[in-house]
């Protein structure tokens, strides 16, 4: 199985992450600044500030395509990309993808079109795989009760 996560992600320290929520008249999902524990009473810390919006499809926790989340995303952001162009000169700005599989099969797929529509908006695509376990990873299979 393979779920993905799509958010858009501008890091540095030359800009103020409330400034980019009122600027772009989006509440961040994600949000941190320069110092901040990355975890309530943990030791590491932020070393850059960072403003981040996840889409999501409607009643779910990730997308089965990368190509549906992407696409969803770019048309949030669409009429925002001279907005967004400002904070690009002297930040990073990234679409952050997070690819969770539990299997080694298969894996994202995107189209010419969705393709140059990335092009055209002009940041990097960063794709994150992770391998999940699954419940059939961690519980003894039927045969195996049945022998012992």
């Amino acid at each position: 199985m393979h779920r993905y996560t799509v958010e858009l992600r501008i890091v540095g320290e030359n800009f103020d992450p409330d400034e980019v929520t009122r600027e772009l008249g989006l509440m961040p999902t994600r949000m941190a600044r320069k110092g901040q524990a990355k975890v309530e009473g943990a030791a590491s810390k932020w070393t850059a500030n960072m403003w981040g919006f996840e889409v999501l499809p409607s009643g779910g926790d990730g997308w089965s395509s990368l190509e549906d989340g992407v696409a969803s995303l770019l048309h949030v952001f669409s009429s925002l990309h001279d907005r967004l162009h400002v904070y690009s000169m002297s930040n990073k700005i990234c679409v952050w993808c997070g690819h969770f599989t539990s299997s080694f099969d298969g894996g994202p797929t995107l189209s010419p079109t969705l393709l140059r529509s990335l092009g055209s908006f002009g940041v990097p695509l960063v794709l994150d795989t992770y391998c999940e376990r699954t419940t059939e990873d961690t519980e003894p299979s039927e045969g195996l009760l049945a022998r012992g």
